[in-house]
């Protein structure tokens, strides 16, 4: 792949019941340089996956197939909110497909279930650090996420994960990038903040 400014973006489940999601998402994406590629939280779909463990002990093995199952339908809802723009499959899709300029979203479920892919099978990964592995793998030069809400000032990644707003993985999961951006779409106006 060239070295084209490549971009791995969390579009967090929260925002499936965000009206404006297509229009604020486009606008954001429009404004940035390079390509995107977008992962989407589990959202309600994870969350009835969440429940039915607590209620019935699922156990981590089949609780992360089933919360894979639910980003396989995130993905394409989320593809579907965003007119023209494709799911792909796997990461060698994403290299060979990606132009110099562009969105696509990524069905994580083939890139996750590889023997090489060492992310715990917990509740303690989510499609934030999902998203940090994706970017990894694809040597991405910038990692987002796309939350629900603003992120307080000067927070760390390790007081995120303590404080939930993202999950117990990420400090690990994202160390490769020096700074991730959030990004609160639910703003008026849309406000980011590093998280360090």
């Amino acid at each position: 792949m060239s070295r084209m400014f490549l971009r791995v973006a969390k579009v967090g489940g929260s925002l499936f019941d965000f009206a404006d999601l297509p229009t604020a998402l486009r606008c954001w994406l429009d404004s940035q340089p390079g390509v995107n590629v977008l992962i989407a939280g589990g959202g309600p779909f994870a969350d009835e996956v969440r429940q039915a463990d607590a209620t019935f002990a699922l156990g981590d093995a089949a609780s992360h197939r089933l919360s894979l199952e639910a980003m396989r339908v995130s993905a394409e809802l989320l593809a579907g909110l965003l007119h023209e723009t494709e799911v792909l499959h796997s990461l060698d899709d994403v290299r060979e497909r990606l132009v110099s300029r562009g969105v696509v979203v990524l069905d994580p479920w083939e890139t996750l279930t590889l023997p090489e892919c060492r992310l715990p099978h917990s509740w303690s990964v989510t499609s934030d650090s999902i998203a940090a592995y994706v970017a990894s793998q694809l040597q991405a030069r910038e990692l987002v996420l796309f939350k629900s809400t603003p992120l307080p000032a000067n927070t760390n990644r390790v007081e995120a994960a303590e404080s939930g707003l993202v999950d117990g993985y990420f400090v690990h999961a994202a160390t490769t990038f020096p700074t991730v951006r959030w990004v609160n779409l639910r703003g008026t106006p849309v406000t980011e903040r590093p998280l360090r």
